[in-house]
């Protein structure tokens, strides 16, 4: 069976793009195939891939764009591997903007992109959706699609604050199109030094202690590297703090997923 994550939160910087690739390649580590959707019209996703998707064939936008139409052709291409064998990802493009704008136009389009990625279902343990850092029609998709999201939070008072706007979309998601959506924090880009960056964990883990996981990623200057390499951290720089973390977030995940 295929376990679907929406990795969302709509402030931006807060380590998205970087959880997704990274918690992908831990998964892969564990044995486990995974699929990457980058649902970004900035396609941050795409590039720490090493991929233009101004210059691919085919991206999730062809697929969201004509959903209706027979498509094979799209459907086998549309899908790229990445520099780490088993970790591929189905790439976004900036015309993702224009299709957002549509889609409130379809009705029930928030089953849209859970009917797209069925096709994928067999071919895949984990389907990672990087959401974009907004909660629009797209985001709403994909909460509607995913058994979890992942919230990334930095360990800043003004990230911390704004997760009240969507635990309250999750809550609405989970009344109207999605019962069965659960919700887990991680905290990010967390430096020891920094007294605030310890009270917001400090008020994380005592507010949210049922909802956040235990593993906390730290600032590492590699995770800002690696991407201009075009490989996830666990490969960029393995030894690296970094990389152990997230191998530790891919092991809580799979631990927790497993108790549901």
């Amino acid at each position: 069976m295929t376990t679907i994550l929406a990795i969302s939160n709509q402030k931006g910087g807060v380590a998205k793009t970087t959880t997704c690739m990274s918690l992908g390649a831990g998964l892969v580590e564990r044995g486990k195939r995974v699929l990457m959707v980058d649902l970004d019209s900035q396609a941050n996703l795409t590039l720490a891939a090493g991929l233009d998707g101004e210059t691919l064939p085919w991206t999730v936008v062809d697929l969201l764009d004509a959903p209706d139409l027979d498509l094979p052709e799209a459907e086998r291409g549309a899908i790229y591997a990445t520099a780490m064998d088993g970790l591929d990802i189905l790439p976004a493009d900036v015309r993702l903007a224009s299709v957002e704008r549509a889609l409130y136009d379809r009705r029930n389009y928030e089953y849209l992109l859970g009917e797209i990625l069925r096709k994928w279902h067999d071919s895949y343990d984990y389907i990672l959706l990087d959401c974009p850092p907004s909660l629009g029609a797209v985001t709403l998709m994909a909460l509607t699609t995913a058994q979890m999201v992942l919230v990334p939070v930095q360990c800043e008072f003004y990230a911390a604050r704004g997760l009240n706007r969507l635990l309250d979309i999750v809550s609405e998601v989970k009344k109207h199109t999605n019962p069965h959506l659960d919700y887990h924090l991680l905290a990010t880009m967390y430096d020891r030094r920094n007294n605030i960056c310890r009270t917001v964990l400090e008020q994380l883990q005592t507010h949210f202690s049922g909802a956040l996981f235990e593993t906390v990623i730290g600032v590492d200057t590699r995770l800002r590297e690696s991407p201009v390499t075009g490989e996830p951290v666990l490969l960029y720089a393995p030894r690296t703090r970094a990389a152990q973390q997230y191998r530790s977030l891919a092991e809580e995940v799979e631990t927790l997923l497993e108790e549901r």
